[in-house]
């Protein structure tokens, strides 16, 4: 899981906290796992990823410099929770960051789902619906 947090973007759209349920995360203006309006963004611009017990980011093809807490970075570099990170002109947060496992996404949906069940929510039957599609 990696939890980041944009802080600062011309795509105003998108300064909110993101959290995902994978070992890696791309960042890019048109490609990846979120897309970011910024004009100084490649397509895709760094990966993010979870290693052990480490977080790497890793700038793509084509992309010159990246900033960690206001200090330029060229390529590969550990980043750790609470850094700020700057690419183009979008900067975000490292909130936090845990290896995820199959089994850990599929603990935490089961959650999700049980909690849902338990709220007796309007969702549930949306989902008995697409369950009944899948089979």
């Amino acid at each position: 899981m990696i939890h980041l947090e944009i802080i600062n973007s011309p795509d105003k759209n998108i300064l909110s906290d993101f959290q995902f349920f994978q070992n890696e995360v791309y960042l890019g203006r048109s490609s990846g796992n979120l897309f970011i309006n910024d004009p100084e963004l490649n397509k895709s611009h760094v990966m993010v990823e979870v290693v052990e017990k480490d977080l790497i980011i890793h700038p793509q093809k084509g992309v010159e410099s990246y900033l960690i807490d206001g200090k330029r970075a060229s390529n590969i570099r550990k980043i750790k929770a609470g850094q700020i990170i700057t690419v183009g002109k979008t900067t975000f947060k490292v909130l936090s960051f845990e290896v995820t496992e199959l089994q850990n996404k599929k603990r935490i949906l089961d959650e999700k789902l049980a909690k849902l069940i338990d709220s007796n929510s309007p969702r549930l039957v949306v989902i008995e619906k697409l369950a009944k599609l899948a089979k």
